[in-house]
């Protein structure tokens, strides 16, 4: 009887362990990769910030928010993220184009804004492919649409965890193995996991916010040579479009144009 004792023991203590091992080492990889997703998670606002400062110094050159507004429309985007632009002034700091007008240089300006702007988007949208030392080697940053991916992906390994592995489930199991514990909780009745006597949801892991991450969502822009329904190509579009706020605030456009060539 000593012997089958010893050898219960030892066997309940082998389950145990790899109880403890699958329990804790499921929860401890779901911590790594959640540590690794959130210092990810400052480069791709850092991004977003980055792109909508852009946005910040186009709206500036167009003199307000209601022109970014109108043509962001007119080359075919939503400017429902115009919102998310600080109010500050931003600061404006470019080579001044060569032309022969200040209407002209003035075009250009927005325009090669712009294209720093469709960049700054893309980057944060989409990440860049960059090579690794002199080698003939290549990686990839991460951009929002494969954050919001790896968010869903870490989410449903999240909840597998939580279902497969909950504390409740666990402590049932190592509560059963001891015969006589179980005996005498059979006697006096199940212990109410209500009472705190047994962790629960309280102590499952939470999900990632993908609610929060969405609010970070910016449109696509259209490169300089699509061309929109109207016929002209994006570029000629923006073009026309600083060529008529320069005809309607002149002296605030050559104001403009004199604060960048001092920067």
């Amino acid at each position: 009887m000593a012997d089958f004792d010893t050898l219960s023991s030892a066997l309940r203590g082998e389950v145990m362990t790899d109880i403890a091992s699958n329990f804790f080492g499921a929860r401890i990889a779901i911590d790594d990769e959640r540590a690794l997703f959130e210092f990810v998670e400052s480069d791709i606002r850092l991004s977003e910030q980055r792109a909508l400062n852009i946005c910040g110094q186009l709206q500036a050159l167009l003199t307000s928010r209601e022109d970014l507004e109108n043509m962001l429309r007119a080359i075919g985007v939503s400017p429902e993220f115009v919102s998310r632009i600080e109010e500050s002034d931003p600061w404006l700091s470019m080579p001044v184009p060569f032309a022969l007008t200040t209407e002209g240089r003035y075009r250009k300006c927005v325009l090669e804004t712009y294209t720093r702007m469709l960049n700054a988007f893309d980057f944060f949208l989409h990440g860049i492919t960059y090579r690794k030392n002199t080698a003939e080697k290549y990686g990839k940053t991460t951009g929002y649409y494969r954050y919001l991916e790896w968010c869903d992906e870490l989410n449903e390994r999240i909840k597998k965890v939580n279902r497969d592995h909950s504390p409740t489930q666990v402590l049932s199991v190592v509560r059963e193995m001891d015969v006589e514990k179980t005996a005498k909780q059979r006697a006096v009745g199940t212990v109410n996991s209500e009472a705190g006597c047994i962790p629960g949801d309280d102590l499952c892991i939470l999900l990632l916010p993908r609610e929060e991450l969405q609010e970070m969502e910016l449109p696509e822009l259209p490169d300089l040579e699509t061309t929109l329904t109207s016929g002209e190509t994006v570029a000629e579009t923006i073009k026309r479009y600083a060529g008529a706020v320069y005809k309607r605030e002149p002296e605030k456009v050559k104001q403009i144009i004199r604060i960048l060539k001092q920067n």
